[in-house]
């Protein structure tokens, strides 16, 4: 019996020959990915770094597993609070003295973004992150999933996770992709069909002949959305695509693994793109999409391209052709925060932040944003390129978050 790339990666990271659904297992992580958040979380007072410190002076160690694999993140900035202004200044002060890569200013932006865009993802590795959408990363071959507080604090101690080994489910993607099709169309349709809670705590691994269609930026925004369905991660297959993107920014080696022709899938799901509508979820969760046209008419105050789901250069490519020549409705305030500021001078080079500005659209720093940040007043209704939807996420709990694509 075969096994999946997440099985695969999984066994190499347990020192295993072979593992299977349900399997647990003591692996060994290639990467941690931190946001700064972690730094000043109310989990406990101390913050990750003072209970870190603790737990290596219980333990007899005085330094993080390894630095070369510890990346740190500042996904707000400037800080907006004395707390998240403290949990930074700890961060800073972990990075010099454990050696972990520290990124911020221009060097930084969206984390998921700046992970992926400074080689810190590569196939075949096995990486968890102190966030729920670290499952972003599967867009290149990898096993990537989200940890919290407490897990976090063994790994930066051990290097180590316990898992248990998810089943998985195989989404065949076929049919010719419409030009007017992102990945976050297919991923508000795949998620509509499984539902809510469809994937929980298992694999969603991606593939099928529309799969070389899709490209590396749809799928990262595909991956992200999986924790949506309760997925532990998400993957696609390491083929050309992937493999020369992760060429492109870094030079390090790495081993892709691909799933065996006999592998395990606890179920399967078609989704032929042909002749696809563009999706829109409504209000309430990410499941709840429809076709487009079951929302014509409905009227927004405001309209936001941001989050580490879709603000990548492809997504403001697409945007600025939309808008060029156009204005944005006096009644509608429209907001653009570019993944990171890799994206935001890759956008000035190319002329589109000055389509932006002729458009009336409001250009922000490369942070996470308004994604969760109160920019809804009560009513208001906002079409919005992030993950997340439910009441209160962006503002008061009587404002409607509908989700699509940026296009």
């Amino acid at each position: 019996m075969g096994m999946t790339i997440t099985e695969k990666i999984c066994a190499r990271a347990a020192a295993k020959d072979r593992v299977g659904a349900g399997d647990m297992i003591d692996a060994a992580v290639d990467k941690l990915y931190i946001k700064d958040l972690r730094f000043s979380k109310a989990e406990d007072p101390k913050g990750l770094y003072g209970v870190f410190k603790e737990i290596l002076k219980d333990m007899g160690i005085t330094k993080a597993w390894d630095p070369d694999k510890i990346i740190i993140n500042f996904d707000e900035q400037p800080a907006r609070s004395t707390r998240r202004a403290e949990g930074q200044e700890r961060a800073r002060q972990f990075g010099e003295e454990h050696g972990a890569t520290v990124y911020e200013g221009y060097q930084g932006g969206i984390g998921h973004n700046v992970m992926v865009e400074k080689g810190h993802v590569k196939p075949g590795e096995f990486i968890v992150g102190a966030d729920s959408h670290s499952c972003t990363y599967g867009a290149l071959a990898c096993f990537a999933t989200g940890i919290g507080f407490t897990e976090t604090v063994g790994v930066l101690a051990t290097g180590r996770i316990w898992l248990k080994v998810p089943p998985a489910i195989y989404v065949e993607l076929t049919g010719k992709r419409p030009p007017w099709i992102w990945g976050k169309d297919i991923i508000l349709r795949i998620m509509a069909e499984m539902g809510s809670n469809g994937a929980l705590n298992k694999t969603i691994e991606y593939g099928g002949s529309a799969v070389a269609e899709i490209s590396v930026e749809s799928r990262l925004s595909m991956c992200n959305m999986a924790v949506e369905s309760l997925a532990l991660n998400a993957v696609f297959p390491p083929d050309e695509m992937a493999i020369e993107y992760v060429k492109q920014v870094s030079n390090a080696p790495f081993i892709p693994v691909q799933s065996d022709a006999d592998a395990q899938y606890e179920s399967r799901l078609r989704c032929d793109l042909t002749e696809m509508e563009p999706f829109v979820a409504a209000p309430g969760v990410p499941s709840n999409g429809q076709p487009v046209h079951e929302f014509i008419g409905t009227k927004i105050d405001q309209a936001f391209i941001g989050t580490c789901s879709n603000s990548r250069i492809e997504d403001l490519r697409v945007a600025a052709r939309i808008l060029k020549g156009k204005t944005v409705h006096s009644g509608v305030r429209m907001i653009v925060t570019p993944a990171s500021y890799a994206a935001y001078f890759q956008a000035r080079e190319e002329g589109l932040l000055q389509v932006f500005e002729k458009s009336k659209v409001l250009l922000t720093a490369s942070e996470c944003g308004i994604c969760t940040r109160p920019s809804l007043a009560t009513g208001e209704v906002c079409i919005s390129s992030g993950n997340r939807n439910f009441p209160g996420r962006m503002g008061h709990r009587a404002a409607q978050i509908f989700l699509g694509s940026p296009a």
